[in-house]
């Protein structure tokens, strides 16, 4: 009889939510509007240096296949670092600010009012 601690349901609520951040951020790889929070953009981030340490470590003289496969994934890479600014309340002209994509990573999400709810 085996039974799940707690720390084994957080690992896959964890690995569920870091799946989830990649999954959004492919389907909406050309969204440039909208907003993605600081799980999806480390997620995707994550992922994308991953992909980059693999490709390079199996196919190391393979330099065609290594850039076609990062070209296809750098629209995705940034259109969530724009849609990243966007939540912090910033345009997505400032990831072209030197390591502003480290920023990023740790700022939280800045709250908006509601849209839908009408003005007094």
């Amino acid at each position: 009889h085996q039974s799940s601690s707690w720390s084994d349901v957080g690992k896959y609520f964890v690995l569920m939510n870091i799946l989830e951040g990649i999954n959004d951020s492919l389907r909406r790889f050309s969204d440039f509007g909208g907003r993605s929070n600081r799980t999806q953009y480390n997620s995707f981030l994550l992922f994308y240096i991953l992909v980059d340490f693999f490709l390079t470590f199996a196919n190391p003289n393979g330099r065609t296949i290594n850039s076609v496969v990062m070209a296809a994934l750098l629209v995705p890479m940034i259109a969530v670092e724009i849609r990243r600014s966007h939540d912090i309340g910033k345009s997505g002209w400032w990831i072209l600010v030197p390591f502003y994509s480290v920023y990023m990573m740790f700022k939280p999400s800045v709250e908006t009012p509601p849209t839908d709810s009408p003005e007094l």
